[in-house]
């Protein structure tokens, strides 16, 4: 495809624009609105060939070839090469900066993919990797607690923000979390584990026997479960 200058561009946006153009009398005049207009729609023709290689599908093959060999550095060169800052090139870099363990880079990547698209699980997940690798236990809870709004029935966000409230030893906080996903998995064992524990703590140790002899149903001879039962 043959390139095109900005001043051609800003021409042809221009002559398309004013009113008083045809192909007969051309831009004899033009509304200063019309010229403005006609230089914005100019630059944003112009960003069309970089957006075009930043959603070039060779780069993303390349950075996945790359990735399978371990090759992070690669995979990340090869995105950057064209990068304009697309929610996809954005998560991908995240991703695989998180590989690299430069999580400070993954997080950012990851910040910004989130911050283009609100409303996608996908970017705040793969932000919460990061976010854990760093240790930042109150911006992971506030991540989940976004999920949670857009998906109040999300189970991975329900279970790990049950996990993170019982390693607070927040009791009250991590039982809902936990309840949720017990009504909706309920012979699950990790989070009937979590539920039972959850239980005990708070003092419901009914339920928790409960529980514990329901985790012995999923795993026969499970030694926790076993001394959940004994448990005073």
């Amino acid at each position: 495809m043959t390139s095109i200058s900005f001043a051609r561009r800003f021409v042809i946006a221009n002559r398309l624009l004013s009113p008083h153009w045809s192909p007969a009398s051309p831009c004899r005049r033009r509304s200063r609105a019309g010229v403005w207009l006609g230089c914005y729609l100019g630059w944003l023709l112009s960003l069309v060939p970089a957006l075009v290689r930043a959603q070039d599908p060779a780069a993303f093959a390349a950075s996945y070839a790359a990735e399978a060999k371990a090759d992070y550095a690669t995979a990340i060169a090869s995105l950057r090469a064209g990068y304009a800052g697309t929610y996809e090139q954005n998560l991908r870099l995240g991703w695989l900066y998180y590989l690299a363990k430069d999580y400070s880079a993954a997080a950012t990547y990851y910040q910004q993919a989130v911050t283009q698209r609100p409303a996608a699980l996908e970017a705040k997940f793969g932000l919460l990797k990061p976010l854990s690798a760093l240790g930042q236990v109150d911006h992971m809870l506030r991540l989940y607690t976004d999920i949670l709004r857009i998906d109040p029935q999300n189970t991975q966000a329900n279970y790990w923000t049950g996990v993170l409230h019982l390693n607070r030893r927040a009791y009250a906080q991590a039982l809902p979390c936990f309840e949720r996903v017990v009504n909706l998995y309920p012979f699950d064992y990790d989070a009937n584990l979590a539920l039972a524990t959850t239980y005990h703590n708070l003092g419901r140790r009914a339920d928790a026997r409960t529980l514990y002899a329901r985790l012995l149903l999923i795993r026969p001879a499970d030694a926790t479960a076993t001394a959940g039962l004994r448990q005073p």
